[in-house]
């Protein structure tokens, strides 16, 4: 294959790429216009902030089920939909804002989670507290 080829089949290359990169550009945009769709039409405010702490409780709900991997895990038995009933309880008194970032905005969670008797350490052994 000669450099003309070469140089051919790499700006062939890079043209599919660019096209591929765009498709997905598009694709993301337009699903962005659907979830911000939902968002309005979600019964909270600030809709995005109650969507983003929903998706930290669910993500340490899934992610702290197994002891093998965390020093500390979800009770047993305890449902998504709980932790939810309780949060939706005390939320006004957690002071969350979207100033709030998202590190600080975990922490305070877990924190919560921990307080609320939700997320419990293990000690030395692999056993509950």
């Amino acid at each position: 294959m000669d450099r003309a080829n070469i140089i051919e089949s790499i700006d062939v290359l890079k043209a599919q790429s660019d096209l591929l990169e765009d498709t997905r550009r598009d694709d993301v945009f337009i699903q962005m216009l659907e979830i911000n769709r939902q968002l309005g039409e979600v019964a909270v405010f600030p809709s995005l902030l109650w969507a983003w702490t929903f998706d930290i409780l669910k993500d340490t709900h899934e992610n702290y089920q197994n002891p093998e991997f965390n020093d500390e895990v979800i009770r047993e038995g305890v449902t998504l939909k709980e932790i939810w009933n309780k949060f939706w309880e005390d939320v006004d008194d957690l002071g969350f804002s979207m100033d709030s970032g998202g590190e600080i905005l975990e922490e305070c969670i877990l924190d919560w989670m921990r307080e609320s008797g939700f997320l419990v350490a293990l000690d030395e052994d692999g056993w509950l507290e």
